[in-house]
């Protein structure tokens, strides 16, 4: 009977080792089905609160995030889109503020309308939602939901065009522009009269732009300030010819010679002038050339010339005298003569003639380059104030008739 006992026992002994090894795996499979559930529901947990921590993000997206200021009010959880119409209300208030300009002797009104003033809250509300963005999901749900400030401020500022700025001014410019214009001789009474020269005159546009510029900015950022004035410097630029030292004025009508320093007529001279055959020339000319103590070279050896010589050279014979002024003009000068006697009348083949020592006395007063005006004037016009002279020696011996 001992024996059978231990073998029962030893049956038995089996039999629990046999459920011990099939209990292991069927708790390790609940295990797994348990982290499974857990972790779908965790998972589903967490896809709900994610889809409705989106939702929720959604439904604010146009809340600007609480906490917001801009220009020091706080605008944290207003619509975003009402909150910029306000801020873009300011540019129409300020547009008809005013900066002065003056050019010279113009002067305009500008606006800020007129300088393309804008506003740049656009900008802002752009930068106030990436700024949103930035703090994630999480970040502005967290702070949406537990109304938690962060604390952002931005500033809104108007400001003006440079370039509308420097369109406004074209106009100005155009007004000021003024090109130089040479002084000139008026001869129109009869006499010499000198039309003083302009100046040529631009406005600096760039200077003028950056001046007006600075100007709107500073007043659109304090639009209830005055405007001011602003001043746009002008480039000038001198004529070529600002005056005349010496003026000869030659009046055929009555064979006088007017000779005019800086414009003030200085001296009057008895000349005398061409023929009715070889009339002097009319016209504005001027001395080229100076010849002291001139060769006479006959201009007209086949004609009126034929009997005189090809050529006379310096002395008491030369018909031009001892000073000679070559005019532009073919053959026509102003020279001395000691045919004191034809001073005063139409004697000449188309030269103006002086008396040998006032010829002499004009040379020296004048340059090449003079300005020689011939006009017809008046056969018996009263002779202006001015110092005159005598028509020479009238025992003067007489050269040859030549101009």
């Amino acid at each position: 009977m001992t024996t059978t006992a231990a073998t029962d026992v030893e049956q038995d002994s089996g039999v629990e080792e046999d459920l011990d090894t099939d209990e292991a795996p069927t708790r390790g499979r609940r295990w797994v089905r348990r982290t499974l559930i857990g972790t779908t529901i965790a998972l589903v947990l967490l896809g709900v609160t994610t889809a409705a921590a989106m939702a929720y993000d959604r439904s604010h997206r146009d809340e600007l995030m609480p906490g917001v200021r801009i220009d020091g009010r706080l605008v944290g959880g207003r619509d975003t889109a009402d909150v910029l119409r306000q801020l873009q209300a300011q540019v129409p208030a300020a547009a008809g503020s005013t900066v002065q300009v003056t050019a010279g002797p113009f002067t305009e009104q500008l606006t800020l309308e007129e300088m393309g003033l804008h506003s740049n809250a656009a900008e802002v509300m752009s930068n106030v939602r990436s700024d949103a963005d930035d703090l994630g999901l999480v970040g502005r749900v967290w702070h949406r939901l537990l109304n938690k400030p962060v604390r952002e401020s931005y500033d809104v500022r108007l400001h003006v065009d440079r370039n509308e700025v420097r369109d406004q001014l074209i106009g100005l410019g155009q007004k000021v522009e003024r090109k130089p214009e040479n002084a000139r001789i008026d001869t129109s009474s009869g006499f010499v009269s000198i039309v003083p020269a302009v100046e040529g005159r631009s406005l600096d546009l760039t200077v003028t732009a950056d001046r007006v510029f600075a100007q709107g900015e500073r007043l659109a950022a304090a639009p209830e300030s005055d405007g001011g004035a602003v001043v746009g410097p002008l480039v000038m630029s001198e004529p070529k010819v600002t005056g005349f030292a010496d003026v000869i004025l030659v009046r055929t009508g009555e064979n006088r010679l007017y000779h005019y320093e800086n414009g003030v007529l200085a001296k009057t001279y008895t000349v005398a002038t061409g023929t009715p055959g070889y009339p002097t020339p009319k016209g504005n000319f001027q001395i080229v050339l100076k010849r002291f103590r001139p060769t006479w070279v006959n201009p007209d050896p086949s004609g009126w010339g034929k009997s005189l010589p090809k050529s006379i050279p310096p002395g008491p014979g030369n018909p031009l005298g001892t000073r000679a002024m070559n005019l532009n003009s073919p053959g026509i000068r102003i020279h001395g003569t000691s045919n004191v006697r034809s001073l005063g009348t139409a004697a000449s083949h188309g030269c103006i003639r002086m008396a040998m020592p006032e010829v002499e006395e004009l040379f020296e007063k004048v340059d090449s380059g003079t300005p020689v005006i011939i006009i017809t004037g008046p056969p018996k016009a009263p002779v202006a104030a001015a110092p005159s002279t005598s028509i020479g020696d009238p025992n003067a011996p007489v050269d040859l008739e030549a101009g």
